[in-house]
């Protein structure tokens, strides 16, 4: 019962850490610095508009395609 224990638990550990194994592997240096300095761009921007959205800073727009009620 023990061994089947163990063995549960092996498999769970590498079912867990399979996926990410192959995170990162086919790209350079370069490619990673560019990837991180879009994905914190982009965290940037959003940033920006949920404070504004927070603090109601700007007036929707009236030309805006979407929605606003």
């Amino acid at each position: 019962m023990k061994a089947a224990k163990i063995a549960c638990l092996l498999l769970l550990a590498a079912i867990m850490v399979t996926p990410t194994i192959g995170c990162g592997v086919a790209t350079t240096e370069v490619e990673n610095r560019r990837i991180v300095q879009r994905v914190a761009d982009y965290d940037a921007r959003e940033l920006v508009d949920d404070i504004a959205l927070l603090i109601q800073t700007n007036r929707p727009l009236r030309t805006s395609r979407w929605v606003i009620d």
